[in-house]
């Protein structure tokens, strides 16, 4: 019968410990429980597997959390405090999985105790763990890379939002119409203005431009006073949507069905 000597640090450590011998191993193996230390003593090569297996959940449960927020506070200490905040909830959206991770601490812990029945759990997460932790550094920097994305877009659509305020309408009503992957554009008369309203946009290389940004760069420059999408299934680009949505707020109807629709 193998002895495996755990010291647990805090009494969360040593509670999750327990509960995930409990579960795991039940009585499968014998366990001594001290006030900050566990001995188990296991009876085959099975039990010493499931015994592996919930060290292994006690690490990820208790420590995964704290070292992204420590790596973050770290590794991106030039962030103000709400926006490491953000890339921490990011990051754990990421890490909601566990699998790779409890593959990664479960295949470290058994090199480890191959060579001692002596496991201090904080020292073997700090000094043992560094692959572990090398991981949510990627995982953090793709957190990063979502964040700034998403900032760049935020202050993207706050400037848009204000050279439509500042533009004097030229229309009333604009009614877009999706055609294949361009886009025609109707005033209130539903008379096409599609040509008229794109001339200034398609001079020279601007003819390069997307049927997706010439649309936007229409709208904030005629900056109608009301914007109705037709067939708004027909637009794969989800996104365009929800820009034009953001930018003119209130101002977007989506078209529930008429006669242009069905065209």
């Amino acid at each position: 019968m193998e002895q495996l000597s755990i010291i647990t640090d805090t009494k969360a450590i040593h509670d999750t410990l327990l509960e995930k011998i409990s579960s795991e191993i039940g009585n499968e193996a014998t366990v001594d429980v001290g006030k900050n230390s566990v001995v188990l003593k296991s009876k085959d090569e099975h039990s010493k597997e499931k015994i592996v297996n919930a060290i292994t959940k006690t690490i990820v449960e208790q420590y995964e959390n704290k070292l992204i927020s420590k790596l973050i506070n770290q590794n991106y200490f030039y962030f103000n405090l709400p926006d490491r905040k953000r890339i921490y909830k990011k990051a754990l959206n990421y890490t909601g999985n566990d699998a790779a991770f409890n593959t990664l601490v479960n295949t470290k812990l058994k090199e480890y105790l191959g060579t001692t029945d002596k496991l201090m759990i904080d020292g073997f997460v700090n000094f043992r763990l560094k692959d572990y932790q090398n991981e949510l550094e990627e995982v953090i920097d793709k957190a990063v890379d979502d964040f700034m994305v998403e900032k760049e877009y935020k202050e993207f659509i706050k400037l848009l939002k204000y050279f439509v305020e500042i533009q004097n309408p030229k229309y009333n009503i604009i009614n877009i119409i999706p055609s294949g992957e361009n886009y025609h554009i109707y005033n209130e008369a539903f008379e096409d203005i599609t040509a008229l309203c794109s001339k200034d946009f398609l001079k020279g290389d601007d003819e390069k431009i997307s049927s997706d940004d010439l649309l936007i760069s229409i709208l904030i420059s005629v900056a109608p006073r009301k914007i109705c999408i037709h067939k708004c299934e027909c637009i794969t680009n989800t996104e365009l949507i929800s820009t034009i949505k953001q930018v003119f707020c209130k101002k977007v109807t989506i078209c529930g069905g008429c006669k242009f629709c069905d065209n």
